[in-house]
């Protein structure tokens, strides 16, 4: 006979080995519900809740967070916090300038002091051309300018001096011709990573914390005032290895007549370069110029404010096209015509001149410190009084 089991089997409960078990934890969980229901147990875990909550406390600091916050919507800053300079091993890290001249030469010194001035941690290079030969131990070398200026550099500001071969290609143009050395970076493998930095600008805080980013091949900002999303090569913060040299070298080998330093490094990482947030590590000197900032703030809700930007900013690259450099001479009359223009302010009273006087200042700055860096040789007098005796409107 088939033995059968009906619904009303199944409803008179479980068979007598589990209801043993059962039974058994029942016993042992009332057991432990009266342990804990004694006041001294109830009182050792409230004591130890508490001592969590106070060493989670101790522990948690407001800078912890700081780095995620944005001041508005266009103000994109890097999730870094630099810790105590005995943690990091500075010396794997450096700024890096190329110098074919003794004007870019000169320029390279003023970005060096301007980085030992802000207390920058990170190592300093220079590459120069092998040509110019240092003095031996027994200073037989004459010592020319160039010379003279590289001395400074290495004793005064505490610069690497590396030679190089110069990367010259007679067929650009000739403020270009040579530019290719900068990509000579790639191939400083002693270092774990160096930004380098355009020479035609100014630096007014130290940029360390980029060091820190996540690792990447190759990280620059974008070049916010061009039509197309182009990597800007003013700022390029590059891990030098013998791998990525090989890519850059044989794109060098094979540019085009048209091409720069600046095509070779889009060709290359274009599609896989970290993106730096041009605010606040790379803005132009025309932005103070222009009538629409929308490219620069990022939103077109922001309201231009040139102090605030001038505050903000950390590396500032002289554009202003067709405006001379900042120390070759204008006339009079170019910086009455390229000089940002006054605004009316907010009740009308009075015009509002700050984009124009931040501008000048930063061109009569760059005078100022060429001469006492560089020496009397590299005297912008000149270049200053153009700039500074023109009719400028009363702020």
């Amino acid at each position: 006979m088939k033995n059968h089991i009906s619904y009303s089997d199944e409803r008179e409960g479980p068979p007598r080995d589990l209801a043993d078990e059962m039974e058994t934890s029942t016993n042992y969980l009332s057991q432990w519900g009266s342990w804990l229901s004694t006041r001294r147990v109830r009182n050792l875990i409230a004591i130890t809740v508490f001592c969590l909550l106070a060493f989670s406390l101790l522990r948690w600091s407001p800078t912890q967070i700081q780095n995620y916050r944005t001041q508005d919507a266009g103000l994109q800053r890097p999730a870094i916090t630099l810790p105590p300079g005995n943690i990091i091993d500075w010396s794997q890290y450096a700024y890096i300038q190329y110098v074919t001249n003794l004007n870019y030469l000169c320029n390279s010194m003023m970005i060096f002091e301007a980085l030992d001035r802000l207390d920058s941690k990170a190592s300093r290079v220079m590459m120069y051309p092998r040509t110019w030969e240092l003095p031996d131990n027994n200073g037989t070398s004459s010592l020319t300018e160039e010379i003279r200026l590289l001395l400074q550099a290495r004793d005064t500001y505490k610069v690497n001096l590396v030679p190089v071969e110069v990367q010259t290609f007679h067929h650009q143009e000739a403020t270009w011709k040579d530019s290719f050395t900068k990509l000579l970076a790639f191939n400083q493998t002693q270092y774990k990573r160096v930004l380098s930095l355009d020479s035609d600008s100014t630096v007014l805080q130290h940029m360390d914390e980029l060091f820190l980013l996540p690792s990447a091949p190759v990280a620059m900002p974008r070049g916010y005032w061009l039509e197309e999303k182009t990597l800007s090569s003013q700022l390029v913060l590059v891990e030098p290895s013998e791998f990525e040299w090989n890519r850059v070298e044989a794109a060098i080998a094979d540019h085009g007549d048209k091409e720069f330093d600046m095509d070779i490094i889009n060709n290359l990482y274009a599609q896989s370069c970290m993106i730096i947030p041009h605010r606040p590590y790379n803005l132009l000197t025309g932005e103070f110029r222009s009538d629409l900032h929308t490219d620069y703030l990022g939103s077109s809700e922001e309201v231009w404010d040139p102090k605030k930007v001038q505050e903000e900013v950390k590396f500032v690259h002289f554009s202003d096209w067709p405006y001379p450099k900042p120390w070759i001479q204008p006339l009079v009359s170019q910086t009455e015509e390229m000089k940002p223009k006054c605004q009316e302010s907010s009740d009308s009273s009075r015009q509002d001149c700050t984009a124009r006087d931040i501008w000048l200042h930063l061109y009569e700055d760059f005078s100022d410190r060429r001469l006492r860096v560089c020496g009397r040789r590299y005297d912008s007098s000149g270049v200053k009084r153009a700039r500074s005796f023109t009719k400028l409107p009363t702020t």
